[in-house]
């Protein structure tokens, strides 16, 4: 090479150089090649330099694997030069694209520029921070610099923590495959593939992918079966666990009995068979077979023919007319009759019938028909009976006179003495029901006779027929009529009237000074206001307003004020107790939206007609709840709490939850079955938690709900009955009425029975007992004992006995019966009796109440006042089976802040190896019975948390709960609490 060949390439690269050094362009020796800079297009004149640069696109946080290396992109407008540097180190040597053009829509220069990232780089990277790059766009303007893309390594591990295992299912059951991934970054994502085919579950609905990768087959079919494969894959590669095989096997079933065979003996005795077979469905893949036997032999006898008679057996008869009978008597319609048969023989071997019919009709003849004798008689004597009667009608009219004149007199002397009667009994003592403006109390007659079904001109007839109902052993729930309830100022109730009781137009008395307004639980501090405020609108005016002083919440007509609690609900939750009832909806916080403001209301429906129709097997176990409005949108379910009267045993009861859209206003509203316990499937609507004495519903719709039950095949169920005895407050000094009531035992059922007494102005009489009563038919038996001296019941009296289909399946929510006692000696003024009540043929459910009453006591000025049993009061049982339950009432408020939950629900929600995460915790806590419910919720671990949280409202809940987590191992979860309440749990 010429030395002016040399000084020509040196004046080139020094020019190079120089604008490379003003264009801020970084070039090291690397980049020349044979003696020359390889450098990229130099940048044109930026056509406007007033324009600063703009990303269009920035890098993204990606992954790399060992074999594949990360490529970050970026892109900017308004730039003459970008450029990327990673961990501040330029990355010029790593671009492997550089791309410049204007966009022929608006002549805006862009830029776009791409780097690789190899794994071996960031694996070198020892920084404490992850390896990251940033890209700069530069321009006249100035320089722009992007977000950092952070670059991570991406792996996945080969061994599953936890793999599919081979099962065997029977058709249309449930099965549920379980699959923890291996651990991997980013998170692999779960799939399943079924014969080598993945499984798409938006195409296939039988099948749900849980939240934590487990597959849920919720009617498994013949079609189902085969080798099930759990595959997890991200960035890094793609693991496939071993294959679990499916079997699906089928019990056989018997088919119908075949037609008995012939005879096998043509003479004789013989045997007849018939067969059934297995195949209905037959048994598949190992599947049971069918229990029983398979054919059937019964006797059969055939007549031997006759030798002599041999040759005519087979010869047809035909049938002949018997003769005549005689003529039967003339009838009313100068009519006689008379008949024959096809008997003489009758027609056999395929003969003929007799032609012709076999009655004859004919009419009266020769003065035998009695209707024309008459009439003669009365056309030939006619004008003599005539003038008879004509001359006889002055001695008629003087005895009709005097027999009047008799009635009068005998009326006029019996209406003085039942004057005399009333007055004389009125003076000694007044009746217990003494109605506003009514003046004449019956004198009942004692109980003569058990009698159980009462017709319904009775049940709903005036106020005396109650009372006479009462005498007479009836067993019924009682009613108010509409003039007694108007006349003491006591509110009808939707049962007893069908005047709604919250009528604007009903007037109320103007001189009254006790006003006690109900109000809805969002202005209360506590049910105790509700309660103090319910026992004086009893008698008070205020129970005959209208709805809207009462709340402004639409609330559904013929709903009891007594029986329902509501309150406004936001996204902080609430908890709404009816008082007196032990029915409880929690809200949990978050179900309804940031700006959403509900009034959402919980009543107790005590009308019958509310009550479902049951079968003769079923039986209500809780009252029947109602909650609105319906149409709410919810975010999360909320937890409906009441009692429910089953003696639980899991292997004795079927119990079905029953839902309800009809409005309260029907007669008769349609329920329909919502789920069976422990027959749940992936499409349920709801979970029922069913505890001891408690019921728990996790629900989103708010409609009206109860819990139905029936003994399962070849058990005998039992559920929990409350006895409550009643008397009357102000009493005659002739006779004394008793009811003792006969109930589910809850404790909406029970008040249910006092609201009534309160309005008959009755008093308890000895505390409510339990009592067990079993499915099987037998008769609840009552029988009136031990009365003391000075008073006698009737011989035959004392003792009812109850249908059992009126205990078990009944549709009265207030079913009792009634004894009379007699006064015979009016020195004696205590009344001692026992009442024992138990079921004909089990002894050992029985129950006594005792009765001991001094009839001089003074009666109380409000008998409803003696009649309040406190919340927290115990209600006693004889013979050591569970009692109504009384709680105090609930907390207002939730234990668990937001915060707190939050990181709960990070800290248990993702699966562990070792099963100690959300569903540890629900096992825990008992909530597993249907721990599917939970697995296909979005955040399981928050669902559980609300029941926790209806269910535990003792004071000690918090420190169990850590002590939970201690328990499962998860010191994280129980630090979290400990850090929001303090050391001191």
């Amino acid at each position: 090479m010429t030395s002016q060949r040399k000084k020509g390439i040196i004046f080139l690269g020094s020019f190079f150089l120089f604008w490379s050094a003003v264009l801020g362009a970084d070039y090291s020796a690397d980049e020349l090649e044979d003696g020359v800079f390889q450098l990229d297009p130099l940048p044109t004149e930026d056509p406007d330099p007033s324009s600063a640069p703009v990303f269009v696109e920035e890098p993204e946080d990606t992954f790399v694997v060992r074999n594949k290396p990360a490529i970050l992109h970026c892109k900017a407008r308004y730039a003459l030069w970008v450029y990327f540097k990673c961990n501040d180190e330029s990355a010029h040597r790593r671009q492997h694209s550089h791309q410049q053009f204007v966009d022929p829509m608006n002549g805006v220069r862009q830029v776009e520029v791409s780097v690789d990232i190899s794994w071996k780089e960031v694996e070198n990277y020892e920084e404490t921070n992850k390896y990251g790059c940033v890209c700069f766009a530069w321009s006249s303007s100035g320089e722009i610099k992007s977000r950092r893309a952070v670059v991570t390594i991406a792996y996945l591990k080969k061994h599953f923590f936890n793999q599919p295992l081979s099962t065997s299912v029977e058709i249309k059951g449930q099965i549920s495959l379980q699959c923890l991934p291996p651990e991997g970054v980013p998170p692999p994502k779960i799939f399943w593939l079924r014969n080598g085919e993945i499984i798409d579950t938006s195409k296939e609905t039988n099948f749900i992918i849980s939240n934590e990768g487990n597959l849920l087959i919720s009617q498994v079919r013949l079609a189902d079966m085969g080798n099930y494969t759990c595959g997890a894959k991200n960035e890094a590669n793609q693991r496939l666990s071993e294959p679990a095989t499916l079997t699906v096997y089928v019990n056989g079933g018997w088919s119908s009995w075949s037609p008995w065979s012939e005879c096998s003996s043509r003479c004789g005795r013989g045997i007849q068979t018939r067969k059934r077979l297995c195949s209905n469905p037959a048994p598949l893949n190992e599947g049971e077979q069918c229990v029983g036997e398979t054919a059937q032999k019964t006797d059969c006898t055939t007549l031997c023919p006759d030798n002599r008679k041999e040759n005519t057996i087979n010869r047809a008869v035909d049938g002949r007319w018997t003769s005549w009978s005689s003529w039967s008597t003339c009838g009313l319609d100068c009519k006689h009759h008379r008949r024959r048969s096809c008997t003489s023989p009758k027609p056999a071997n395929g003969g003929r019938y007799c032609n012709g019919k076999d009655l004859a009709t004919g009419n009266c003849t020769g003065g035998m028909c009695r209707a024309v004798r008459d009439r003669d008689e009365v056309m030939e004597y006619g004008s003599s009976q005539a003038e008879k009667a004509h001359s006889a009608e002055p001695e008629t009219n003087i005895t009709l006179y005097i027999g009047l004149f008799v009635a009068i007199a005998v009326f006029l002397a019996v209406l003085v003495g039942m004057v005399f009667v009333v007055r004389r009994i009125k003076g000694q003592d007044p009746s217990m029901y003494i109605g506003g403006g009514s003046e004449v109390v019956p004198v009942q007659p004692d109980l003569t006779q058990n009698v159980l079904n009462l017709p319904p001109h009775i049940r709903h007839g005036s106020h005396s027929d109650l009372n006479s109902n009462e005498k007479s052993g009836l067993c019924v729930a009682p009613l108010l009529p509409h003039h007694h309830l108007f006349s003491t100022n006591i509110p009808p109730s939707p049962a007893q009237s069908h005047v709604p009781l919250l009528d604007p137009q009903m007037s109320h008395a103007p001189n009254s000074t006790d006003k006690t307004t109900p109000h809805s639980d969002s202005s209360l501090s506590g049910p105790s206001s509700l309660t103090s405020s319910r026992a004086n609108s009893l008698f008070g005016p205020e129970a005959s307003l209208g709805k809207n002083y009462v709340t402004s919440v639409t609330l559904p007509p013929n709903l009891d004020i007594e029986c329902i609690a509501w309150k406004m609900v936001t996204k902080a939750g609430a908890r709404i107790t009816v008082p007196d009832s032990g029915i409880t909806m929690t809200v949990p916080k978050g179900s309804m939206k940031a700006s959403a403001k509900e009034e959402i209301y919980v009543a107790v429906l005590r009308d019958d007609k509310d009550r479902p129709r049951l079968t003769d097997k079923q039986t209500l176990l809780s009252p029947v709840i109602q909650c609105g409005p319906t149409g709410v949108s919810l975010r999360k379910p909320v937890i409906i709490s009441f009692q429910h009267c089953a003696v639980v045993d899991p292997e004795s009861w079927c119990v079905g939850v029953y839902s309800s859209e009809s409005s309260t206003e029907e007669e008769n509203p349609v329920w329909k079955k919502i789920v069976t316990l422990n027959n749940e499937t992936i499409n349920t609507p709801l979970y029922c938690q069913l505890d001891s004495r408690q019921s728990h519903l996790v629900t989103d719709q708010l409609v009206r709900y109860v819990l139905v039950g029936e003994s399962q095949p070849d058990r005998k169920a039992i559920k929990s009955l409350i006895l409550a005895a009643f008397a009357p407050a102000l009493h005659s000094s002739v006779d004394y009425n008793l009811r003792l009531y006969c109930v589910e035992d809850t404790r909406a059922a029970l008040e249910g029975v006092l609201q009534i007494e309160k309005k008959l102005r009755g008093k308890l009489i000895d505390n409510p007992k339990s009592m067990p009563f079993q499915d099987g038919g037998s008769n609840l038996c009552l029988c009136l004992e031990d009365v003391g001296p000075g008073w006698r019941c009737k011989p035959g009296a004392n003792y009812q006995e109850i249908p059992f289909q009126h205990v078990w399946s009944t549709r009265q929510n207030h079913l009792h019966c009634s004894f009379t006692l007699e006064h015979i000696d009016r020195s004696l003024q205590t009344i001692s009796c026992h009442i024992l009540v138990y079921q004909r043929g089990i002894q050992a459910h029985r129950q006594i109440l005792r009765i001991n009453t001094d009839l001089r006591e003074k009666p109380p000025a409000s008998p409803a006042v003696s009649l309040s049993i406190p919340l927290g009061s115990t209600v006693t049982s004889g013979n050591g089976n569970s009692p109504v339950v009384s709680v105090d009432p609930p907390a207002e408020g939730f234990r668990l802040s937001s915060e707190v939950r939050k990181q709960l629900c990070a800290c248990l929600n993702p699966p562990t190896s070792r099963g100690n995460d959300w569903r540890r915790l629900a096992r825990e806590l008992g909530v597993d019975r249907y721990i599917n419910y939970f697995a296909t919720k979005p955040n399981p671990t928050e669902h559980i948390l609300d029941l926790w949280e209806a269910r535990h409202r003792e004071s000690t809940a918090l420190t169990d709960l850590m002590n939970f987590f201690r328990v499962m191992e998860r010191n994280d979860a129980a630090l979290i609490i400990e850090r929001h309440a303090g050391p001191w749990l």
